[in-house]
């Protein structure tokens, strides 16, 4: 099936929109008539029809649904098949603003993800997308931020022994080492080692670095021991 291509203005950019949701892409497509210079020439409901269309039309930009159907993000297997084979923007969309949702699809190649609610900032978005200029949407750039953190700390809780924590939290509420050895009713020689390891594991130059790295993260609650 060869897709026909609405007639092209110059100048304008061509948008392939992939969305199941007539009500909405109608509303989009109203929005799209108060511009002139974004158009969309083709609007594919499934993920074989806006593959097609991707790679047969002259696009410029591809907005996507990372949902065409109901709680499945089956929009993702589309962006991977048209990025396999075409080097074109896409901007995926979604009522969702569940975190995995919106890592998932940048992760599978889409430049940026807007929640339809923001329905306006999909059009700055475009000209971005089109220039290859692709600033994340701040609701998206705030979920990887957290998401980033989120792993950071999960990689080092789960290399961090119960005894390395403990160690972390009291210097972190001000201890020194051997205020540290008293409380903790250990020998200079274990703590040494304790201390050696925990800079390792953060890179850290001073255990007291390491601490406030620990806080950073959100690994150590100061507050518990006040």
């Amino acid at each position: 099936m060869i897709f026909k291509q609405k007639f092209i203005l110059r100048g304008t950019i061509n948008v392939v929109l992939v969305d199941r949701d007539r009500e909405w892409c109608l509303r989009f497509e109203d929005l799209l008539k108060t511009v002139t210079d974004i158009q969309i020439i083709n609007t594919a409901v499934t993920n074989e029809e806006a593959v097609r269309a991707s790679l047969q039309l002259e696009v410029d930009v591809v907005v996507a649904n990372v949902m065409l159907q109901p709680n499945m993000c089956d929009g993702l297997e589309a962006i991977k098949d048209i990025l396999a084979k075409k080097d074109v923007p896409i901007i995926t969309v979604a009522s969702s603003t569940e975190p995995e949702v919106i890592v998932a699809a940048i992760t599978v190649g889409a430049v940026n993800f807007i929640n339809k609610a923001d329905m306006r900032d999909i059009i700055i978005a475009i000209r971005e997308a089109y220039h290859r200029r692709s600033p994340l949407h701040p609701g998206a750039s705030k979920v990887l931020r957290e998401e980033l953190i989120r792993l950071k700390r999960k990689e080092f809780s789960c290399k961090l022994t119960a005894t390395e924590k403990e160690v972390l939290q009291l210097i972190g509420l001000g201890h020194t080492q051997s205020k540290l050895i008293q409380l903790m009713g250990i020998s200079p020689n274990t703590m040494k080692t304790h201390l050696r390891h925990i800079r390792r594991k953060f890179d850290a130059k001073s255990v007291r670095e390491a601490a406030e790295k620990a806080i950073r993260l959100g690994l150590i609650d100061l507050t518990s021991n006040n």
